[in-house]
């Protein structure tokens, strides 16, 4: 009988995923890693019965250690977090959305596009939108940016955008966690900026994964770059961190060489 463990990263354990994805990033970076399972969605469970099931996902789940808690800039990680709580708003009562906002909302996470992000960022209170976020999944790793209105700088951890991802289908709305992972699934190749998306996980997994991608420069002298994905119950997020002096071709080298050591889940 299959190992339990295994069955969701291609007959390999979580652990061992972590260690080939961290040895195939390359040594002049930093790399956060975590491969963890996604919550399939619950209806008429008890809140016991509900933090048991979380218990046993959590334990199919690692890390590379101390860094998977290192605070890192989310660059576009954050459009994940905004995205979800407009909607979940929305679907409270609490604000109405047009066709026009549903759109922004869907051009930020497929095309990345900053503009949009930034009009959602300040129609929708983006830094309060954030500490909702952290409260509802309870992300002890993520704030707003310091700088107001500076949306990319705020900060995240690889555990924490593994948590969100894991959640997602528990916390939001069956409805609402669909459309954002479909936004996620329908990412284009190129970002509304020009720049190439088909790195890390987006350039490596099969079929159609729910990916977000991230990038940035220079947060205190050093460039960001971010993949996240979600294929089958599988959650990977690798967050790196390299020198400014490294462009974004290596960094993408190195993101993409490291992404390339996650085995592709059983039956595609």
């Amino acid at each position: 009988m299959l190992d339990p463990r295994r069955a969701q990263a291609g007959g390999r354990a979580p652990a061992e995923v972590v260690a080939a994805v961290t040895a195939a990033y390359g040594q002049g970076g930093v790399l956060a890693v975590v491969v963890a399972r996604q919550h399939e969605a619950a209806t008429g469970l008890s809140i016991r019965a509900v933090e048991a099931r979380a218990a046993r996902t959590a334990a199919r789940s690692a890390d590379n250690g101390h860094v998977a808690h290192q605070p890192f800039p989310s660059a576009s990680m954050v459009k994940l977090f905004l995205a979800e709580d407009v909607l979940h708003r929305a679907r409270a009562g609490v604000l109405a959305l047009t066709a026009a906002d549903h759109e922004l909302l869907a051009e930020m996470i497929r095309r990345s596009d900053d503009p949009a992000a930034s009009a959602v960022w300040v129609r929708f209170d983006g830094a309060q939108a954030v500490r909702a976020v952290a409260d509802r999944y309870d992300l002890t790793g993520t704030e707003p940016p310091r700088r107001p209105g500076q949306w990319g700088e705020t900060t995240t951890t690889a555990r924490d955008l593994a948590r969100f991802l894991t959640l997602l289908p528990l916390l939001a709305h069956p409805e609402d966690a669909a459309t954002l992972l479909g936004w996620m699934r329908s990412a284009t190749a190129l970002a509304a900026d020009g720049f190439d998306q088909r790195f890390g996980l987006f350039g490596t997994l099969p079929g159609r994964p729910a990916v977000k991608q991230g990038w940035m420069c220079c947060v205190e002298g050093s460039r960001h770059l971010h993949s996240v994905a979600v294929i089958g119950s599988r959650v990977v997020v690798l967050l790196s961190e390299v020198p400014r002096a490294v462009g974004y071709d290596q960094a993408r080298a190195w993101l993409t060489a490291a992404a390339a050591a996650v085995p592709a889940p059983r039956g595609g």
